[in-house]
């Protein structure tokens, strides 16, 4: 009789022509043949697996056993035999035996590959059939203690991590062999397995795998699932793993950019504290500081919204919280790791780049004044130097968009404007005028500068006059004209006049309200932007008087007095 190594022909023809006829087992009557012969088939898969764990390799294991391959494979794609857990275990650690830990040649290769396609059919049919089983993995099945499956998988997932970390494109290979196509191969097998807890690791090395040649790339399904389990909250990536994933895929990028907008102004009365947290835990800004196009990105989306939104006060404050971070991020690298400021703002001219991305605790106060000074004239040389219409919109527009980004410097200036003599007063204004109103300001810049200074000199009127006027009726028409044109730059104003003035804290804030509140002249999303507005001011002068190396005692009661003052009503 003729053998096939230890088992008889006759064996082996029986269970082969077996799976063979067993096919997908869609009836009822192949259904029973199954179960009939169940314990059998046990038996004989326990057999060949004490047989194949005396074999030195696979090439072995397959020469000593041809009829392998098509046997295990037949099986394990028809679902009544995967569904029986000591079968699929004894089938899964046959696949085991068969994975060649450090492939010789193109068979031993080729095995593994198919091993693998295996493992995540087997995953994705374990899934559907394990309801009630919930052991939170796909391909676990619900019923025995001795599944081998998480074993398999660990080990699975552990050999195939090492073959993604030890893997290195050498920059010259042949068009047959690559060591990068173990890499696309492992993300294709673990596109099943992102939310099993055992490819952690793996996941975890194949984000961070450098993309040395194009054949390293991750697989499109891979990245989906991963994109899908993280937007499910199915899956938590390490920071090193999310940031890969970011560098591999521009949706979950933009996706993750855009969920920080969505979180960050969802709540109508947004508190500075839990923007920063955030902004802080979206990992974004430290992405950002590493990999400079996960920043381009992540700028471009702000830039879109903030066009779409004309500038929205609460996109603002996340915009500055963001860049602040950002800057805090990068000032932690290694030197030799940091890129300079030019690479991540390419559009912006150098001369305002240092200046502007300089946090003002990094400026000795004294030095304040003027270093806004720079500032604002280097801002005002952007649109006068370039003569061509449509390179001078664009050259404003960055530079604008970047003053938005250092929005720290813009709360500065409307100190200082309280606090400094006449002689800063204009280029100070400017700014100001230049980060509320942009268009305004290079379309008719004489009318909007008096404008400006209309509000400015009504509201040193209103605060510092001793003692300060009641607010008459010429007064709060004045107000309300002004409100109704410049009505976030006349708040910015009354709110630090309220704080760094030395006028009754009563009367101060009794203009604040004016300001914010008016009843009938702000739609009912208008009053409710501008009580955020008050709330966020507040806490961003807050948080730059607690950063000082002087503390200003005299301020600081001020301010408290101040926010206790303007409890504002919330519109419903």
């Amino acid at each position: 009789m003729t053998q096939s190594g230890p088992f008889s022909e006759r064996v082996v023809e029986f269970w082969l022509g077996k799976a063979v006829d067993w096919g997908q087992a869609t009836s009822s009557v192949t259904r029973a043949d199954i179960r009939a012969h169940l314990p059998k088939l046990r038996t004989f898969l326990q057999q060949l697996l004490q047989e194949l764990q005396l074999t030195r390799s696979s090439t072995e294991a397959m020469r000593s056993f041809p009829f392998l391959g098509q046997l295990v494979g037949r099986l394990c794609w028809n679902r009544s035999v995967s569904a029986d857990g000591e079968s699929v275990d004894r089938l899964l650690q046959c696949l085991w035996r068969l994975y060649s830990r450090e492939p010789q040649n193109a068979v031993e290769r080729r095995a593994n590959q198919w091993i693998r396609n295996l493992l995540s059919h087997l995953s994705v049919e374990g899934g559907r059939g394990s309801a009630g089983g919930g052991a939170g993995c796909p391909g676990q099945a619900p019923h025995a203690r001795a599944d081998q499956r998480p074993l398999f998988l660990s080990n699975m997932v552990a050999l195939l991590e090492r073959e993604v970390r030890g893997s290195s494109c050498p920059g010259v290979h042949t068009a047959e062999r690559c060591p990068c196509d173990d890499v696309r191969g492992a993300s294709v097998t673990c596109t099943t397995l992102v939310t099993c807890p055992e490819a952690g690791p793996l996941i975890g090395a194949l984000l961070q795998h450098p993309t040395a040649c194009d054949r390293a790339t991750l697989s499109e399904g891979f990245l989906c699932a991963l994109n899908t389990a993280l937007l499910g909250k199915q899956l938590v990536l390490e920071e090193q793993a999310l940031m890969g994933l970011w560098r591999h895929s521009l949706p979950s990028l933009e996706g993750a950019a855009l969920h920080l907008v969505e979180s960050a102004l969802w709540n109508p009365s947004p508190s500075l504290q839990v923007l920063e947290q955030q902004v802080s835990d979206s990992v974004l800004p430290k992405a950002s500081a590493h990999h400079h196009p996960v920043f381009l990105v992540v700028n471009d989306v702000f830039r879109v919204l903030l066009v779409e939104t004309q500038g929205s006060p609460a996109l603002r404050a996340l915009v500055q919280t963001f860049t602040r971070h950002f800057l805090l991020s990068l000032r932690l690298l290694h030197p030799q790791e940091r890129l300079s400021l030019k690479v991540f703002f390419p559009h912006v001219p150098a001369s305002l780049l240092t200046p502007l991305l300089q946090l003002p605790p990094d400026v000795p106060e004294e030095a304040w004044p003027e270093h806004l000074l720079l500032i604002s004239g280097s801002l005002q040389k952007v649109g006068e130097e370039e003569e061509e219409a449509s390179r001078r919109r664009c050259g404003l527009f960055e530079s604008w968009f970047l003053l938005v980004q250092a929005g720290f410097w813009v709360d500065v200036a409307a100190q200082l404007l309280v606090t400094s003599g006449p002689e800063t007063t204009p280029p100070l204004l400017w700014l100001l005028t230049f980060y509320y109103h942009p268009v305004h300001l290079e379309e008719h810049p004489a009318h909007t500068l008096a404008m400006a200074g209309e509000a400015l000199d009504l509201l040193k009127a209103l605060c510092l006059s001793p003692p300060p006027p009641p607010l008459r009726p010429t007064h709060t028409q004045a107000l309300e004209r002004l409100s109704s044109t410049c009505p976030h730059l006349l708040l910015h104003l009354s709110v630090n006049l309220a704080v760094f003035s030395h006028g009754p804290v009563s009367a101060v804030s009794e203009v604040v309200r004016q300001v914010a509140v008016q009843p009938g002249r702000y739609r009912e999303a208008e009053a409710m932007e501008m009580t955020s507005a008050v709330t966020v001011l507040l806490s961003r002068v807050e948080r730059g008087l607690s950063r000082r190396a002087q503390p200003n005692p005299r301020v600081q009661s001020r301010l408290r007095t101040v926010q206790e003052a303007l409890v504002l009503p919330r519109t419903a």
